[in-house]
């Protein structure tokens, strides 16, 4: 009887450890797209600082919840943009580079981060790396950013540099 209990027992337990973590994985996934929507608000306000930490945590939960490489790519995108209007070009370098590799393992388009990151670059007169960045991103689909042109801007908050 006693082993029919042990077999039950190895039996149950995997199936309770699954159980647990899709309840895990759907809580991180709620939590990230709470944390965009604050991210959301605190930039329709131009708080970038807030939107950068909020957008960031909303990335990490949903790379914790196993969300797709799409969201991911967009949420680091978003954190990116924030960073650069709250002046942090180390922070915003990193996400721009995590929506990048995000978008190719996923098989996305990675040309608006591409391009955000050029023009951060651009920005801080470092033409170098900008150009670097351009070369990275190939020849033709380079001479296709000036198609984002329009789409998308790095916001513009107070001028970096100067105290608050």
């Amino acid at each position: 009887m006693s082993t029919l209990l042990c077999l039950r027992a190895c039996l149950v337990l995997p199936l309770i450890l699954i159980a647990l973590g899709a309840c895990s994985t759907q809580t991180e996934l709620r939590t990230a797209a709470q944390q965009e929507q604050f991210a959301r608000e605190a930039a329709s306000q131009g708080d970038w600082e807030r939107a950068m930490r909020s957008y960031a945590a909303a990335a990490e939960n949903a790379e914790l919840g196993h969300g797709d490489f799409a969201w991911q790519a967009r949420l680091h995108h978003q954190a990116g943009r924030a960073a650069s209007g709250a002046c942090r070009y180390d922070a915003a370098e990193f996400h721009f580079r995590q929506a990048i590799a995000l978008a190719k393992k996923g098989e996305y388009s990675s040309a608006l981060s591409y391009k955000a990151l050029i023009d951060q670059y651009e920005r801080q007169g470092k033409a170098t790396q900008a150009l670097a960045v351009r070369n990275e991103l190939g020849g033709p689909q380079s001479g296709a950013l000036g198609a984002f042109a329009d789409r998308e801007s790095l916001p513009v908050g107070k001028p970096c540099g100067t105290p608050p």
